[in-house]
């Protein structure tokens, strides 16, 4: 089954309009190659129209569609923390549990909680490397290079290399970062190995230590 992949907002309430309809996606996804009984391994099962879940026809165990999901023990309705990801997923810019506390009439702590969850889930696990127009470049955290030539190598500053994949209108669509020990090759090339497809096309600046790795740029 094709997951949901729309970034507008109406269709998004047009495919998820009550909690039902996000029980039977979630159910869909996760049974989408057959079911098989995570206590007993029987591959037959009884659907239970109260949320979709599935009866197993040997044990009997029980098992919810939000089962070993993030959705798993909401308190606050399954819909709205499909909003919550929605929110979070499409955004360009940062969301915060304060604004989402409001629009959805749950507590900030709430929020901020299924958030957290939400972002643990996101973070990389480099299984969806970068692809298309990507642009990589380096910098400082925690203070400001000296205005000299080159890079400085000073040990108090944490070193940052960013790798952001572009949208057709030149937006930020998805965005990379990791720390590096200083700005030579065999360190910028970490981000090109985890995080970056090889069929990608790569912009960086012209500081010498992206140049042995041109033959992985196109």
């Amino acid at each position: 089954m094709e997951g949901f992949k729309s970034e507008s907002i109406i269709n998004f309430f047009d495919t998820f309009n009550a909690d039902e309809d996000c029980l039977l996606y979630l159910a869909r996804i996760k049974w989408n190659d057959g079911y098989k009984c995570v206590k007993c391994g029987h591959t037959k099962c009884t659907v239970r129209k109260a949320n979709y879940g599935r009866d197993c026809n040997m044990c009997h165990h029980i098992e919810s569609p939000t089962a070993n999901t993030l959705f798993h023990k909401v308190k606050f309705g399954i819909r709205k923390a499909f909003i919550i990801v929605f929110e979070m997923s499409v955004s360009t810019k940062s969301i915060s549990s304060s604004q989402i506390a409001r629009r959805l009439k749950i507590s900030r702590q709430t929020a901020w909680l299924f958030m957290h969850k939400v972002r643990l889930a996101m973070k990389s696990s480099e299984a969806y490397p970068l692809d298309g127009q990507v642009y990589v470049d380096e910098f400082v955290f925690r203070g400001k290079e000296n205005l000299k030539q080159g890079r400085s190598n000073d040990t108090k500053k944490k070193k940052i290399v960013m790798a952001l994949e572009l949208n057709k209108k030149r937006g930020v669509k998805r965005a990379y970062f990791k720390s590096i020990d200083n700005y030579s090759s065999e360190e910028l090339s970490k981000i090109f190995a985890s995080h970056i497809s090889n069929n990608a096309k790569v912009t960086t600046d012209r500081w010498t230590g992206y140049k042995p790795l041109k033959r992985i740029m196109i």
